[in-house]
């Protein structure tokens, strides 16, 4: 059979992806291996359970008694089988994309099947056969039936929809319509166990065996191989085999890891734990869906990326040493190590070669090639290797950092060392030579080159970068500039389109820009636009010695500080093409809402329609997400649209969160590449009921409503105001009236009071006039009763007599006369209001003397003065205040005058 072409770096490992327990959080064995073709999840049959690997995240689902799982196996819709002790049955996600279990155990009539441990679970075209190593049972159109095994059994293979087992002591058997039918000429299988049946050439079928190797079966006859291959895996015991998607074959063993051969038995590959595997016990393998090898060790989960461009040379033992430059001279690759420079054979089709350079033993950091010679900068100094190995001294001064030609000056180059700058020249004889040190200039420069303008630049040690001008002579530095970064980096950077922190910048074939990540990952971007990224560790670099090397138009090569990788460039553009294809996945949403959180679970980016609508107070969120089939670390970048602007730096955090978002339209979005698919999640966050629609409308009416009724309320402010003020004027003039009514009624009460004082001065006048009057009338009627009395003693004028009495008469008649009390009477009245009222309506039988006297009494007149009014005697005053006193039962020791001065 003719070998089918294998992958290019044969000579190189791939890249390996350990899982150790600690990452998945599960026990440490995994019996099998398979992938969901549909979400490309990775499924794991540990003996904690079934374990789920999205990309990102590990997640482990226990059987409903806790059983080892130790099978797994999924049919085209998805639906994943396992098997354990005395349980076979399947998982499939519900509404929420979480796996529940449902077991096919119950179908089972056998009695013994409790103590059957299922080993093996083979998906066919129409049904599943799940297989312990005495029994088996076929699931078919959603029944189980028991399947009579020939014997003792080990597994059930599947090759090209046959089916073929091997009975213990017998040979191999063939599964036809749910019968196992002998196949001829096997029986010298039977003396051993067959771990591996795959398919060989057209027909053919490669048998491998526990400890007797492997076994071709073509056209009924059976032969044994004793080619490398199968020499390793009878010495070591092959546990595990599986069939490549390019031809090759890789088989895992129980003592010494795994290995991948081609058809004709070459051993191309051989893996252990000294070279990158977690445990040299490979219990499972499997192919996903890009090539790749997942294998299941007796302690962790290990995955080999076939698939991947980059090939490893790893050195476990220490010989080679870091590499820190690299170059092909005479078709054989140079590695310039802190150990030395070592040489081997490029390409080789086997396993390298190195060979150490003589005298080269100590720390190398460049190896350049000028004009056909290839320069080495040493730590010793610098030296010339010839293609013999010879190693010759150049200038013995050491630390030759880096050494480049200068374009500007043909037959000179430039080398910064430990201590400044050297210049090397061309001699006559085509060699290059030292010629001088830079004058005036001791600082360590690691890193020299020039521009497409001619202008040096130098990379200091510790402290930036400076552009120099040297003199004509080259002897010299006339101009040095420092600056804290090389500007052209940032100019690189926006001419290409990349974001994030790069660490450094590498020139590459035909204008190719390779950037270096801060985390580690590696950007290789070309002038047309095509983008190729690879995943790295940060911890694969050498701190601040990083190194890519364009070794010729073909390969790339990165210095590790454990080794090297090669990048073929011719697979640049099959990468770009596949991460710009590769979409992210959203795995979970969670809405953390306190005891009403909601959790959104996808295993597919179709499922990424779905579009919720959250409440206002649902605003706290975090997105988990993740990159099926992929072995690499993946790096994301992501951003919130109609929240952030820029994007993210990449980085291999798989998470993000946001909280106290504000209402409104967001979409979510997170990519793998900066020019690969992105995968957008669309949500609307809810504004809270008082910022609603319906509730502007109502806050517009609320609001229309409260202006009428301010307006209404303020016009009701502004006439009670109005009305306040029109009463307190009112009442202000009512007291102004009231104020000016009092003054009046003062005014007029003083006059009355003037009035009462004029009246009474009157009344007190007249009543003196009266007094004095009847005083004078009486001393006038003394006097002519005197005179009557002495004309009556003489007797002697009758005439006179007669005249004198009439005179008599006429004052009688005018002494308090009646007309005269009328007018007492009147004065009185005013004077003393209401007081003859009052006393009449209160004492009766009061005679008009009475009354006289009373006036005259409350007056406070004594009785002489009011005899002389009465024209009575001074006694019969007396008199008549007694019964007075009498009519008004006035006690004897009440004072008349007080009395009716207080009446």
């Amino acid at each position: 059979m003719t070998a089918t072409p294998a992958s290019q770096n044969l000579f190189l490992a791939p890249y390996i992806r350990n899982f150790p327990k600690q990452d998945y959080q599960a026990y440490n064995q995994n019996w099998s291996l398979c992938q969901d073709k549909v979400t490309g999840f990775f499924y794991a049959a540990n003996s904690k359970g079934l374990l789920e690997y999205d990309g990102t995240r590990w997640q482990t689902y226990r059987l409903p008694k806790r059983q080892i799982v130790r099978s797994v196996a999924i049919d085209p819709t998805g639906r994943i089988y396992t098997g354990g002790l005395g349980e076979i049955g399947y998982w499939q996600a519900n509404a929420a994309g979480i796996l529940q279990y449902r077991s096919l155990s119950g179908q089972i009539p056998n009695k013994l099947f409790p103590k059957e441990e299922i080993w093996n679970i083979v998906i066919g075209s129409d049904f599943v056969f799940f297989q312990s190593f005495s029994t088996g049972f076929l699931y078919q159109h959603g029944r189980i039936s028991e399947v009579r095994l020939p014997g003792n059994v080990l597994f059930l293979y599947g090759v090209r929809n046959r089916y073929y087992l091997q009975s213990i002591g017998k040979g191999l058997y063939e599964l036809v319509n749910g019968k196992f039918v002998s196949l001829p000429n096997t029986e010298p299988l039977g003396s051993t166990a067959v771990h591996a049946i795959l398919p060989y050439g057209q027909k053919g079928l490669l048998i491998g065996t526990r400890d007797h190797g492997l076994f071709l079966y073509e056209n009924g006859q059976l032969s044994k191989l004793n080619h490398p291959a199968s020499q390793f895996l009878q010495r070591y015991q092959c546990n595990k085999g599986l069939a490549l998607s390019d031809g090759r074959y890789a088989f895992g063993t129980i003592l010494n890891g795994m290995i991948v051969t081609d058809t004709i038995g070459t051993i191309l590959y051989s893996v252990n734990q000294r070279e990158g595997l977690q445990n040299n016990t490979v219990l499972s393998l499997a192919l996903d869906l890009k090539g790749n090898v997942w294998a299941g060790l007796d302690d962790g989960i290990d995955a080999l990326a076939f698939s991947y461009p980059l090939k490893y040379f790893t050195d476990p033992n220490g010989q080679l040493g870091t590499p820190y430059d690299a170059v092909l001279y005479d078709k054989k690759l140079y590695l310039g190590t802190n150990h030395g420079v070592y040489w081997c054979e490029f390409p080789s089709a086997g396993l390298p070669v190195y060979h150490l350079v003589d005298g080269s033993q100590g720390q190398v950091w460049d190896l350049t090639v000028l004009d056909g010679q290839l320069l080495c900068g040493h730590n010793a100094g610098t030296f010339r290797i010839t293609p013999s190995g010879g190693w010759e001294p150049l200038f013995t001064q050491t630390g030759g950092w880096n050494l480049r030609a200068l374009a500007s000056q043909p037959g000179f180059a430039l080398q910064g060392t430990y201590t400044g700058l050297c210049v090397y020249r061309r001699a006559p004889d085509g060699k290059w030579q030292f010629s001088h040190s830079i004058a005036g200039f001791s600082e360590p420069i690691r890193e020299v080159w020039e521009d497409s303008e001619g202008k040096i630049w130098l990379r200091h040690a510790h402290n930036g970068v400076y552009s120099i001008q040297l003199s004509a002579d080259l002897r010299k530095i006339i101009h040095l500039n420092w600056v804290a970064s090389y500007s052209k980096e940032a100019d690189l950077k926006k001419q290409f389109g990349v974001s994030g922190t790069i660490r450094r910048i590498f020139d590459g074939w035909n204008d190719e820009q390779l950037f270096l990540r801060q985390d580690g990952s590696l950007l290789v971007a070309k002038p047309d636009g095509l983008k190729a990224e690879f995943s790295i560790s940060h911890f694969a670099w050498m701190d601040d010695y990083e190194n890519i090397v364009p070794l010729d138009s073909t390969y790339y090569l990165l210095c590790f500080e454990k080794g090297y990788a090669l990048l073929p460039r011719q697979e640049l553009s099959t990468v770009s093409n596949q991460q710009l294809t590769s979409k992210p996945l959203i795995r979970q949403l969670a809405v953390l809402n306190g005891n009403d959180s909601r959790y959104f679970t996808f295993r597919s980016v179709s499922l990424h329609s779905f579009s919720p609508v959250l409440k206002a107070r649902e605003n706290h969120l975090v997105f988990q997400f993740s990159q099926p089939e992929s072995i690499q670390e993946p790096l994301f970048s992501y951003r919130l649209a109609g929240l952030d602007e820029d994007w993210s730096d990449f980085s291999p955090l798989a998470e993000k969160e946001y909280a106290s978002l504000r209402p409104g339209i967001y979409e979510f979005q997170v990519r793998s590449t900066s020019d690969g698919s992105v995968t957008s999640f669309p949500f609307e966050i809810l504004p809270p009921w008082y910022q609603r629609f319906w509730a502007y409308v109502a806050y517009f009416l609320i609001g229309c409503g409260l202006i009428g009724g301010s307006f209404y309320v303020h016009r009701r402010q502004v006439a009670a105001h109005q009305t306040k003020v029109r009463q307190q004027m009112e009442e202000k003039l009512t007291r102004e009236q009231e104020k000016h009514r009092q003054q009046l009624m003062q005014v007029q009460k003083e006059k009355l009071e003037q009035d009462v004082i004029g009246k009474s001065e009157e009344l007190a006048n007249t009543t003196m006039n009266l007094i004095h009057k009847n005083d004078l009338l009486l001393k006038l009627k003394g006097e002519v009763e005197k005179l009557k009395d002495e004309v009556q003693q003489r007797q002697t004028i009758d005439q006179a007599t007669g005249h004198i009495n009439q005179l008599v008469k006429l004052i009688d008649s005018n002494i308090s006369s009646r007309h005269d009390w009328k007018v007492f009477e009147k004065n009185f009245n005013k004077v003393h209001e209401q007081f003859f009222k009052r006393l009449l309506s209160q004492y009766d039988g009061l005679t008009p003397d009475d009354m006289r006297l009373a006036a005259y009494l409350r007056m406070n007149l004594s009785s002489k003065e009011v005899a002389k009014l009465l024209n009575i005697t001074v006694r019969s005053v007396e008199l008549k205040r007694y019964r007075l006193r009498k009519r008004l039962n006035l006690p004897q020791e009440a004072n008349l005058n007080e009395f009716m001065m207080a009446f």
